[in-house]
């Protein structure tokens, strides 16, 4: 042992010596998009990757499940890459293999997105089997029911943090946006595949769908997305989410409380968004050392009361938003961490120096999706369903930069003249009650 942590450094220093050259130039990240006569919308992005990523997003995310068949959404992202019309599962995993490509899926309360990544020189070919997962999926009730282990283990893996927040928007949307982004554990097994192909005909549609590419021009985005073969007829419909704002509990025992505070946001797009997402940052995020304080206005509010974590959060959604913080404390010390956050999510005179903190460090996230182009093509694709267009990483920062204080402080006036809501998992004790709040 001692002779590998001597080696080591020692290694890293001839490797990182022996391969320098000269950064390559970084092309600017401008992003074109466009609207096609199919009314799928296609943006790109050619930064000079040699990885090519491709995203396709569909406004069928868990608030369009109807309410007698909640968890639709999590079975249909669970199910991308089974045998489709056209081949088996099996085959589309042999042959991405070889292409040195990657398929994956994930999803949110609005979208679901279809990603695959690939070389420069074989991204032609790996969009063709994207093309078919999407274009050609077929829920054949064995492979569904094969399928039920790993909707079993997402749920088991869930981290108690991630529950508290499934909890708050349930409790302040109760329904659309309250939908569950994951499956109950009593449906699993339960979602016909008649069911979830009629979900799938009704929601991956032409009008609601967006193609991003980063890594090459919108040219490929738009290749893509007049090959595709997505059916037409009755969308889905989700009515306009309400902020009602309550409160859910879900006692798991354990030494540790986790809750979720917030309070109505903005929609997607808005200035008011934006500047509630730099309050969220001024807010607090932890530590910005290893094993350092926690100097921000959240983690001086709960004080010195054993260990803790506390952070911020902004969440838009096309018709609604939530601000609020989480936090996971020691079950004894629940009570007082509560109300203090609490009171520290309703002061609306932030200082000016954590409101530019905040924004630094909210600059500092939207610029690294540069490096992280993953994040970069769910993002570009998300900004295109909400709002038609899709701005750079780079243009957001300068949008972020000409906030002021004022815009901040007003954001979080209109945002605590409404009712609060909590979710909280874990144990729960001492942990008062929202209306005590």
């Amino acid at each position: 042992m001692s002779s590998k942590s001597i080696a080591t450094p020692l290694l890293r220093q001839i490797t990182t010596r022996g391969y320098a050259q000269a950064a390559p130039a970084r092309k600017d990240v401008r992003i074109q998009s466009s609207v096609l006569p199919n009314k799928i919308i296609v943006a790109g992005v050619d930064n000079g990757s040699p990885i090519t990523r491709v995203t396709v997003a569909f406004k069928a995310g868990s608030r369009y499940e109807p309410q007698t068949e909640l968890g639709l959404s999590h079975a249909l992202r669970s199910a991308a890459g089974l045998t489709t019309k056209n081949a088996s599962a099996f085959m589309i995993s042999r042959k991405l293999a070889q292409l040195g490509a990657t398929f994956n899926a994930s999803g949110d309360r609005e979208f679901i997105y279809y990603t695959i990544e690939a070389t420069q020189e074989n991204v032609d070919e790996a969009i063709q089997y994207l093309n078919n997962l999407i274009s050609n999926q077929e829920f054949r009730p064995w492979e569904l029911s094969d399928n039920t282990p790993r909707l079993k283990f997402d749920i088991a893996s869930l981290p108690p943090q991630v529950r508290a927040v499934d909890l708050l928007h349930r409790a302040a949307y109760r329904r659309g946006l309250g939908n569950s982004i994951f499956i109950a554990p009593k449906k699993i097994g339960k979602i016909s595949s008649e069911s979830l192909q009629h979900f799938a005909s009704s929601t991956l549609q032409p009008g609601r769908c967006a193609v991003a590419v980063v890594g090459d021009s919108k040219d490929k985005a738009a290749m893509l997305a007049q090959a595709l073969q997505l059916p037409s007829g009755s969308e889905a419909q989700s009515a306009a989410s309400n902020y009602f704002g309550g409160e859910l509990r879900k006692e798991m025992g354990g030494d540790l409380a986790h809750v979720a505070l917030a309070l109505q946001g903005a929609p997607a797009g808005s200035k008011q968004s934006l500047a509630l997402a730099v309050a969220a940052k001024a807010l607090g995020n932890g530590p910005v050392t290893k094993w350092g304080a926690d100097n921000t206005p959240l983690g001086k509010a709960i004080g010195n009361i054993g260990p803790f974590a506390a952070a911020g959060f902004n969440v838009s959604y096309s018709d609604n938003g939530l601000f609020g913080v989480v936090l996971s404390v020691p079950k004894d010390e629940a009570a007082a961490a509560v109300k203090a956050a609490a009171q520290c999510l309703k002061n609306t005179n932030l200082s000016g120096d954590a409101i530019k903190a905040g924004k630094n460090q909210l600059k500092l996230q939207v610029l690294s999706e540069v490096d992280c182009n993953g994040q970069l093509t769910e993002s570009i694709a998300a900004q295109a369903l909400y709002t038609g267009n899709a701005k750079s990483p780079v243009e957001i920062a300068a949008e972020i930069d000409q906030l002021s204080n004022s815009d901040v402080s007003q954001a979080l006036t209109s945002a605590s003249k409404c009712k609060m809501s909590m979710g909280a998992a874990g144990n729960l004790a001492f942990v008062p009650y929202v209306d005590e709040l």
